[in-house]
């Protein structure tokens, strides 16, 4: 595990070993990654675990550019990254009361973090996306919904994260090109990627699918997991239907805040109903507001009423 205040800058890759070289280096090949790797042969070092590495083995690993050779950092066997429905028989599930696993991830600027502890003392908003989901769709939404958060909350006490599901084109500097389409302020919002093993481990972990239906397209389930200072998961929301200022007001209540309490039960009823729909987002918020509006309707025809008894007694 990379130390959280290591101040480099680094890039997840998957590569596939062509050879083992002297001095703890390997020749591989790699697709490369998005804006910031070409496709090619290279050598790198391997400084911990080159003796495990052979020809034909997959790897995963953190590079590090800074180096000569460059050095592949938490090097590990690994196949390709395929999206698909998450494993949960092989994993210990996040739910409710869970601590953040201890993983590492890469930032927008290329700094590794580790989950479990990086945000320690803060309560964090965490969310999974992908940058090619297309406008309108649940990515965006998700998105837009934190770009509103983050003008609204303490960044001494709450922050935003959300993970790339698609690390083999999610790089950093993608990332990065991703937040500023969202005005993202990195001391308030993190977009993170990491390996694809790495990536695969969280999105089993959190019970996240991500099929790849067409090339570069993910049909994914979305939930907000907020979590407490201490680390661990204090409440879900099991649909992209959240709202923002009830997201706002749960994390405030986690970290001791006063909230709203309008707000707080908004959050909870829309994720009510929604599991009460199936899971449909749409009929559930189609259905929340019909309630409303009902609710509305009938107390303005309760107080017409009174009131119309009241000039009646009166005449």
């Amino acid at each position: 595990m990379l130390p959280f205040l290591l101040a480099i800058s680094l890039l997840p890759i998957h590569a596939t070993v062509l050879g083992v070289a002297p001095q703890h280096t390997i020749v591989a090949s790699t697709r490369g990654a998005t804006l910031q790797l070409q496709p090619g042969t290279y050598r790198f070092r391997v400084p911990k675990n080159a003796s495990v590495l052979r020809p034909g083995i997959g790897v995963d690993g953190l590079l590090d550019r800074a180096t000569k050779p460059w050095t592949l950092r938490e090097a590990v066997p690994a196949r390709p990254f395929v999206a698909g429905l998450p494993a949960r028989g092989k994993v210990v599930i996040i739910d409710l009361g869970s601590y953040l696993p201890h993983v590492t991830l890469v930032d927008s600027s290329g700094h590794p973090f580790d989950l479990a502890t990086a945000f320690r003392g803060k309560t964090l908003l965490l969310s999974f996306i992908y940058t090619r989901c297309p406008p309108g769709d649940l990515c965006p939404l998700t998105s837009a919904k934190f770009a509103r958060l983050q003008q609204q909350i303490d960044p001494k006490h709450l922050h935003l994260l959300e993970i790339s599901i698609d690390p083999t084109y999610d790089s950093p500097a993608v990332l990065k090109n991703y937040g500023v389409r969202f005005g993202a302020i990195p001391s308030r919002w993190t977009l993170a990627t990491g390996t694809g093993s790495t990536i695969q481990h969280l999105l089993n972990r959190f019970v996240i699918s991500s099929i790849e239906d067409t090339t570069g397209h993910y049909v994914h389930n979305d939930e907000l997991f907020i979590v407490g200072p201490n680390g661990r998961v204090a409440f879900i929301a099991r649909s992209a239907a959240w709202v923002a200022g009830g997201a706002l007001a749960e994390a405030r209540s986690i970290d001791g805040e006063t909230s709203n309490p309008f707000e707080l039960f908004e959050l909870s009823l829309v994720a009510s109903i929604v599991s009460a729909c199936g899971g449909s987002e749409y009929a559930g918020i189609v259905i929340l507001d019909i309630a409303l509006i009902s609710a509305i309707a009938l107390a303005v025809t309760w107080i017409l009423w009174r009131l119309g008894r009241r000039l009646w007694k009166k005449s």
